[in-house]
């Protein structure tokens, strides 16, 4: 690592590690940068953001078998048997209108229903490899079979990601700095960005660029913030991924006249378990995260339920159910099975549920017991969904337990739209559970350029933003493996005109 002098001019400083920023110094080297700087305010060990935590998918438009296979030519022949079925971008607009809450802006998110392919085939162009999506896929009657919209996911998931795109970086040359923290932008009497302020080795110190790119999430990770814009209890949820993303670039944008926009009272946050260590271990990657509910029940500390465990597709659903956990008694509620629900869980790919700890009863009113729950009402929840399920539904999870059609039960409170069938094969299984935030909604408002926009929607000249630092991209909810698409999308789009606007 090359130190930095005050005679350094940069084409371009990039103020993140994961795997946007990252992706972003690959794309302005594609266009001609001679010099780039990333900044990154972990140390080594800690390295690659969010993403190093995700499980590596992407949302993305496709015509179907032929095209992923194509796409990722590792498929085995097994996998090259499935039928996958298109997924157009009108089926992706949906999901992320409806994501959405019809909120948001409609031009942005078209921009990255339509470029969602493109970003993959670039990537792809680059080195990164692909894999059929695992935690869609499971093998019913020997015969593996895919559900649900996600196909693409990058090999080794985040963490293979993330470790791919280090060595890229190290092998163009790219200069990369641990701890070293962005602590101001710099203006000049314009207003224009001319580089950073930067905190690293016991050492400030300013550095010139002609631009300046913002790839370092939002205030996740920040206790304050959370509480401030995110509301009463937040500082008290678990964080999911790494430390480090503390709404630095988001601050300091804001303090140049940037624009705050998007959902600032809103996150990605899930179930994961209660007893998840902080800060989260990269070791752990996925496995703290308990996002299959959908085979069984949820239900908080009186045994009450409170959510529609099969409301609709999980990647629709497992990015806002973490927050109703938070809201629950002692911040903890339990994912309950049968023994084909826990036989279900832990054959899937994903390794959400294999070792994690769980409670074991041969009766659900043992089971109550056990987990110091109201057994009268515990038995009753189970009794009542158990009775209201009938025929219905549009779900296709019931492929999973080999059966002609999906169930529903409409008529408890709340009800299981989907993905309704009896809790009655013992013994029984409890997961404790609490609120996972992964990451922060508001941002900055930016053009489709890329460009940070000020109070007057007009760009701040030499600034940009991509990832979880791009504010609007996401409202009350989140289409699942839409971010990793949505960040390479701006990654490329960026780490061009980062650099082109300032030749």
């Amino acid at each position: 690592m090359q130190k930095i002098t005050k005679e350094d001019n940069y084409d371009v400083i990039i103020v993140g590690g994961g795997n946007t920023a990252l992706l972003t110094a690959i794309r302005a080297q594609e266009v001609g940068a001679e010099k780039i700087l990333i900044l990154e305010k972990a140390p080594k060990t800690e390295r690659g953001g969010n993403g190093y935590f995700t499980t590596g998918l992407y949302r993305v438009v496709h015509s179907g078998t032929k095209e992923l296979a194509e796409l990722m030519p590792t498929m085995t022949e097994e996998e090259r048997e499935m039928e996958f079925a298109p997924y157009t971008a009108d089926e992706f607009f949906s999901d992320y209108m409806i994501g959405n809450d019809g909120l948001g802006d409609e031009s942005m998110m078209q921009m990255i229903v339509e470029e969602s392919n493109a970003a993959i085939r670039w990537m792809i162009k680059n080195g990164i490899e692909f894999e059929t999506g695992s935690g869609s896929m499971m093998r019913v009657g020997g015969k593996l079979v895919h559900v649900g919209r996600l196909a693409v996911q990058c090999k080794g998931a985040g963490a293979g990601l993330s470790d791919t795109l280090y060595k890229m970086i190290e092998k163009k040359g790219i200069e990369l700095h641990y701890e070293t923290a962005a602590r101001k932008l710099l203006t000049d009497d314009t207003g224009r960005i001319m580089g950073v302020k930067i905190q690293g080795n016991k050492a400030v110190q300013e550095v010139k660029s002609k631009s300046v790119v913002l790839a370092c999430g939002g205030f996740e990770s920040s206790p304050s913030m959370r509480a401030q814009y995110l509301g009463k209890d937040w500082d008290l949820c678990l964080v999911r991924g790494g430390r480090h993303n503390t709404g630095d670039g988001l601050n300091m944008a804001m303090d140049v006249g940037a624009q705050p926009y998007g959902n600032w009272s809103g996150c990605h946050a899930i179930f994961i378990d209660a007893e998840s260590p902080q800060p989260a271990r990269r070791e752990d990657g996925e496995k703290t995260s308990k996002r299959i509910y959908i085979f069984g029940l949820v239900v908080n500390s009186r045994g009450e339920r409170f959510v529609d465990e099969g409301e609709d597709d999980i990647t629709m659903t497992y990015s806002r159910y973490g927050q109703h956990a938070l809201k629950q008694a002692g911040r903890i509620a339990f994912q309950i099975f049968d023994s084909t629900g826990n036989d279900i869980i832990n054959a899937m790919p994903v390794d959400d549920y294999v070792g994690a700890p769980y409670t074991k009863a041969d009766t659900i009113t043992e089971l109550a017991d056990m987990l110091a729950i109201d057994e009268e009402t515990l038995v009753k929840t189970v009794e009542d969904y158990n009775n209201a399920i009938e025929p219905g539904g549009s779900l296709e999870y019931h492929k999973f337990l080999g059966l002609p059609h999906d169930q529903q039960a409409l008529s408890i409170t709340p009800p299981k739209s989907g993905n309704a069938f009896a809790l009655n094969k013992p013994p029984y299984y409890a997961y404790a559970v609490s609120c996972g935030i992964t990451f922060t909604y508001g941002g900055l408002k930016v053009s489709k350029r890329g460009e940070v926009l000020n109070q007057l929607d007009k760009p701040i000249p030499g600034l940009y933003a991509a990832g979880e630092t791009v504010g609007g991209l996401f409202y009350t909810n989140y289409p699942g493996a839409t971010g990793l698409t949505a960040g390479a999308i701006f990654a490329k789009i960026v780490g061009a005109n980062a650099i082109e606007d300032n030749k």
